[in-house]
């Protein structure tokens, strides 16, 4: 998934996922990098490629967790713990 294809996936599905961040636009740039440095360990440390629909998926499991659900089944391992590491982010720099 190049850069540009990430950048309109998160921008476009990143509003109603992040709703109730005090700041969305950070919260964006935190989605972004994070996501970018997980694209290409994937892919340098397996060969995998994270497809846009891994990202919309995962996407889909953080929204499930930050409305209070728990982390929807059936995602990939890759999926999973993309949204983990984009929830730890976000739920670590809440306050600031």
């Amino acid at each position: 998934m190049s850069n540009d294809a990430l950048y309109l996936l998160i921008q476009s599905l990143g509003a109603q996922v992040l709703e109730h961040q005090r700041n969305p636009s950070g919260s964006l740039a935190i989605l972004m990098s994070e996501t970018l440095k997980f694209r290409d360990k994937l892919k340098e440390e397996t060969g995998q490629i994270l497809t846009v629909e891994d990202t919309r998926r995962a996407l889909d499991g953080l929204e499930q967790c930050l409305d209070g659900r728990p982390m929807p089944s059936g995602l990939t391992p890759e999926q999973q713990l993309l949204a983990q590491i984009w929830l730890d982010r976000l739920t670590l720099f809440k306050g600031k």
